[in-house]
């Protein structure tokens, strides 16, 4: 982690500094879940979900920001027109996190 880096805190928005992979979880109603991945290109703002714990997580969890606007994009279309898809999340390590994204709002 950078010296400067703040601490992560759900609801915080972080920036991508430069183009990065991320997992994708993709949720469902009911007992299953499927991943992939994808890439978030610079600029692109994502709102933290993990909880603060010490020690530190070491997976972070977020959402894009345009969420609705990335979803065609990161979640395949079998996969959003499967009838029990409910939602996708993004994850990374949190050492990549403080890598390539940079913290631009504290939560309201």
């Amino acid at each position: 982690m950078k010296e400067s880096s703040p601490v992560l805190r759900k609801g915080q928005i972080w920036e991508v500094m430069d183009g990065c992979e991320a997992q994708i979880q993709y949720l469902f109603a009911g007992p299953i879940t499927c991943s992939g991945s994808g890439r978030l290109v610079a600029g692109e703002r994502v709102s933290v979900m993990t909880e603060t714990t010490e020690p530190p997580p070491v997976v972070v969890s977020f959402l894009p920001v345009r969420y609705d606007e990335l979803q065609a994009m990161l979640v395949p279309l079998d996969i959003r027109e499967t009838p029990r898809f409910k939602q996708y999340l993004l994850s990374v390590k949190t050492a990549y996190f403080y890598e390539h994204f940079r913290h631009v709002e504290d939560m309201a």
